[in-house]
């Protein structure tokens, strides 16, 4: 007799959707209107603000701890998305583990983590990566790092206050995410292959509006 396991497990896996951008581009109206719109579980980025106001403040300090605490919140996040997935829920992921990682490695070159600290990064990263499901579909959401400063300064969050988030941090950013963008389309990644990336403008409102209906449709198609 089949059982109520058997007929979840026979579900058909619906898409797993990672956005991704800069800090301040708007990931979290992304997810949201995606969700709302697909009937997909949001899962939103974890934020411990305590440590992130403190890494601000002090990043050779903080660096380290931050990026570490930061992977495991998302791996379990992630998990439990995978999970949803193959008992046929769509989710959407506000930043996925690879978009931590361009975090990182920004620090790492900065000189903010060691060689030491670096490399357990890497290894507890990889270890992630490769037993999630990858997903369906990146969206890499295209806004100038001068929006998303001026979007960080208007939501007014405690740890972002004064020049905790300066212009330069957010252009090294962007830098690190198209040279993430670049690796996953050439498919050097070995999760990454058959994927799909989405570059979405999100400068304005009519962008976002026109952007949003884009990657619904796209998404659609794939259901």
């Amino acid at each position: 007799m089949e059982s109520k396991l058997d007929k979840l497990f026979e579900a058909k896996p619906k898409p797993v959707i990672w956005i991704e951008g800069i800090i301040g581009c708007g990931k979290t109206t992304l997810t949201k209107s995606i969700s709302r719109k697909l009937d997909f579980r949001a899962i939103y980025e974890p934020v411990n603000l305590e440590l992130l106001e403190m890494f601000y403040k002090d990043q050779d300090r903080w660096a380290f701890a931050m990026q570490i605490d930061l992977l495991h919140r998302r791996y379990a996040l992630q998990k439990l998305g995978s999970f949803e997935s193959i008992t046929g829920q769509g989710v959407v992921i506000d930043r996925g583990l690879p978009g931590d990682r361009v975090f990182a490695k920004m620090l790492y070159k900065a000189g903010k983590m060691d060689r030491i600290e670096w490399a357990i990064y890497e290894r507890a990263y990889s270890v992630m990566t490769n037993s999630l499901i990858p997903p369906s579909v990146i969206i890499f959401m295209e806004v100038s790092p001068e929006i998303a400063q001026q979007r960080i300064k208007n939501r007014d969050r405690q740890a972002e206050r004064g020049d905790l988030v300066p212009l330069a941090y957010l252009q090294e950013l962007e830098y690190g995410y198209l040279e993430l963008l670049s690796e996953i389309e050439s498919a050097y990644p070995a999760w990454s292959r058959g994927m799909k990336v989405i570059k979405l403008p999100f400068n304005t409102s009519d962008e976002s509006d026109e952007s949003i209906s884009k990657v619904i449709g796209i998404i659609q198609g794939l259901l």
